[in-house]
């Protein structure tokens, strides 16, 4: 992989929630959202299970990163899509005990030409997340 398209993570997708949430009735955007969020936690529930992704062939393709984890990365869904209910990546950190907890999951689009990466992927409904393109990666 030369470079990845973005990423959009459930634990700042969730905080955004939190911080702009309205009440239900005055927005059927902010409804959509739930409703995504919703399907990509039923989604990637058994990820909870940090066993369940290791047996999944999820691998670690980044080492721990500070304030952020272990980017696991599913090699079958790096696939230039975006689709709501296969995140690419699940980001896990170790807890007191050592175990890994899931914190949060991640989109990520290989543009067919990283020198012009053009336009990132709809995303969720609404316009409340954020890509990214990653001239890091590599």
């Amino acid at each position: 992989m030369k470079h990845l398209f973005g990423s959009s993570s459930l634990a700042l997708l969730l905080l955004t929630l939190m911080i702009f949430s309205c009440d239900k009735d005055d927005d059927p955007v902010q409804e959509m959202w739930e409703v995504e969020v919703e399907q990509v936690m039923a989604a990637t529930e058994q990820y909870i299970n940090f066993q369940t992704a290791v047996n999944d062939g999820l691998i670690d393709v980044s080492g721990y990163v500070p304030n952020m984890g272990h980017h696991y990365l599913n090699p079958g869904l790096a696939d230039g899509t975006f689709e709501l209910e296969k995140p690419e990546i699940i980001l896990y950190v170790p807890n007191d005990d050592g175990e890994m907890e899931m914190v949060a999951i991640e989109y990520s689009i290989v543009p067919d030409d990283p020198d012009n990466p053009g336009n990132p992927p709809e995303g969720f409904t609404g316009d409340e997340d954020v890509w990214h393109f990653n001239e890091m990666v590599g």
